[in-house]
């Protein structure tokens, strides 16, 4: 058997985490929205408006990709498109009405999907979790490898 170091270990579970968080965020979402979709509308719920460069970036994706998914969200009625009132060229993107509800309401199905994740930790366990998730979060900004 091989014997990880710690680093190893921690890398090795932290994949498959990711790999079973992956499978949940399937059963989460809606069979007429990918993931990338959705991250979409995760970002704009949070940020109010974005153009297509900034979402691009944010999505690690081509800006013909970003152009193909936001198409997509706007003819489903998720996404509006409005001309920058300080450059007329630049098109920032921001949700719909119709689009805040389904955030909405695939953020309640994956709070529920991982609610039980939680529920072993005290509260010292959880703010310890936290901090060092957010350190390799900045980590990982800092050299995302």
């Amino acid at each position: 058997m091989i014997r990880l170091d710690k680093g190893d270990l921690l890398s090795f579970m932290l994949s498959q985490q990711m790999t079973k968080f992956v499978v949940s965020y399937g059963k989460l979402l809606d069979p007429d929205l990918t993931a990338q979709q959705y991250l979409i509308l995760q970002i704009l719920s949070k940020t109010e408006q974005r153009n297509s460069s900034e979402l691009a970036q944010e999505l690690d994706v081509t800006l013909p990709a970003v152009t193909n998914l936001t198409n997509k969200l706007v003819r489903k009625g998720y996404l509006e498109r409005r001309t920058s009132d300080t450059d007329r060229r630049s098109v920032n993107l921001s949700l719909t009405e119709q689009g805040r509800e389904v955030e909405k309401r695939l953020l309640t199905k994956y709070k529920e999907l991982t609610r039980h994740l939680w529920s072993q930790f005290t509260e010292r366990e959880l703010d310890l979790l936290v901090a060092s998730y957010q350190k390799m979060l900045d980590a990982l900004q800092k050299n995302p490898g």
